[in-house]
């Protein structure tokens, strides 16, 4: 049996309503939701990022095999916001869980040779982004992200690319940090 995003997912983080933009860093994860509960942004010692929401029952595998996921957790995304069937949040999955498990994916020893951490930013003179091998796949459970110069709310087989479209139409999607 594979592990779910509910596997990997903790509740101890703190919780903020809020309708303005999120800190810069927080000292301990924070989820800021809108008026009716919906998540709109995480920050975290890190920094901050948008609220990415995944299904609980996403596996993990399935997240681990997004370039866009990777490219994100290597931004310092601090977390993933795990949603219930009915898309209310039970819990955040931090980016150390995942890094910690996308290490255990590939053999720790061969990646720690290379002398670099995924969830670290890159230091002068170490080698790039090596390339994962494998074939990638989107997700089975769609991503809900809100666009922040429209409001609607997109749903995606992968987590938001540069220069995609919003659901609504007409223009580029520009995911909301609010």
């Amino acid at each position: 049996m594979s592990l779910t995003a509910r596997d990997l997912m903790c509740t101890d983080h703190c919780v903020v309503e809020t309708d303005s933009a999120p800190p810069d860093r927080a000292d301990e994860l924070t989820l800021g939701v809108d008026e009716r509960g919906t998540p709109r942004w995480v920050v975290g010692p890190g920094g901050r990022g948008p609220a990415l929401l995944v299904a609980a029952s996403t596996p993990v595998d399935e997240l681990l095999t997004s370039n866009a996921l990777v490219r994100l957790l290597d931004e310092h995304l601090p977390a993933l916001v795990v949603v219930d069937d009915s898309g209310r949040p039970v819990g955040v999955v931090p980016a150390e869980a995942l890094g910690e498990q996308l290490l255990r994916q590939l053999d720790g020893d061969k990646w720690a040779a290379y002398g670099t951490d995924v969830l670290a930013p890159p230091d002068p003179g170490v080698m790039g982004d090596p390339l994962l091998a494998g074939r990638l796949r989107p997700p089975t459970a769609p991503i809900r992200i809100f666009c922040a110069y429209c409001g609607a709310l997109n749903h995606l087989d992968e987590f938001p690319e540069p220069d995609r479209d919003c659901a609504a139409g007409g223009h580029r999607l520009e995911p909301d940090w609010r």
